[in-house]
């Protein structure tokens, strides 16, 4: 947050630092107490507003302006009337993205068929943008359709054999489900070994989901190993600190 008004007070004109802002403070508001959480909601809506008001192509923005929006009660300014307008504006501009808020927001009126097909026209949009696959994924998932979720990432797989992406996704999967915990840690640890790709998760986000399986496994001491490492490579990870300091108990 400090990162962020240091920035929009540089360059007051940033759409850039004003999404990011408003993103911080999102992110601020979870942990924050109801009151406090209000009032940071409120701040992030206007900065993703005022990020859209200096650039309306700023896809990011407006996708973070859309998310609020339909997450948000009128209480804070959200609404999904509101939300919808902003999606027809990111589809204009990325079928892909727009296509997933779409189905974000199908998903939110519990209409799974309409999300899923959304989400299908996501992947069409732009085949090489795991935007699409990722959101489908977790569809899935959260309808305990691990079968179905498996079968995106190992297509995924078979069609680019280089990407750490399949690896690192079929492995939350398998943490959701308590199935094929042990193949995923060789695949993780194969991933680490290979480096990530340019679009895909970091070392140390490899390195945290590696823990979160030796966790599921009850392998404690091992999860704290990969938890200090990916701290070693991105320290800023608050969550990350609490879990490590909950295993070193």
């Amino acid at each position: 947050m400090r990162a962020g008004e240091a920035a929009v007070k540089a360059d007051p004109k940033s759409s850039e630092a004003q999404d990011l802002l408003g993103r911080a403070y999102g992110l601020t508001a979870r942990d924050s107490q109801l009151l406090e959480q209000m009032h940071l909601a409120r701040r992030a809506r206007a900065c993703f507003a005022k990020a859209v008001e200096l650039d309306p192509a700023n896809v990011a923005a407006l996708s973070d302006l859309a998310r609020y929006d339909m997450q948000a009660p009128a209480l804070l300014g959200g609404g999904k009337k509101k939300a919808r307008e902003l999606i027809e504006r990111v589809l204009a501009l990325d079928a892909a993205r727009g296509h997933v808020l779409l189905g974000e927001l199908a998903e939110r009126d519990r209409k799974w068929t309409e999300a899923e097909a959304e989400y299908r026209r996501a992947m069409a949009a732009a085949p090489g943008d795991p935007r699409g696959l990722r959101a489908l994924s977790n569809l899935f998932v959260a309808r305990r359709k691990y079968g179905e979720a498996r079968a995106v990432w190992t297509e995924l797989r078979h069609l680019d054999p280089a990407s750490v992406v399949p690896d690192y996704e079929l492995a939350g999967i398998a943490v959701a489900s308590g199935e094929e915990l042990p193949a995923s840690v060789g695949e993780l640890q194969d991933a680490i070994s290979r480096g990530p790709g340019p679009d895909g998760p970091t070392p140390a986000d490899l390195r945290e989901r590696l823990a979160l399986v030796y966790e599921k496994l009850g392998r404690e001491g091992e999860a704290a190993a990969e938890l200090q490492a990916a701290l070693a490579l991105e320290p800023g990870h608050a969550d990350w600190r609490k879990r490590l300091a909950r295993l070193e108990r």
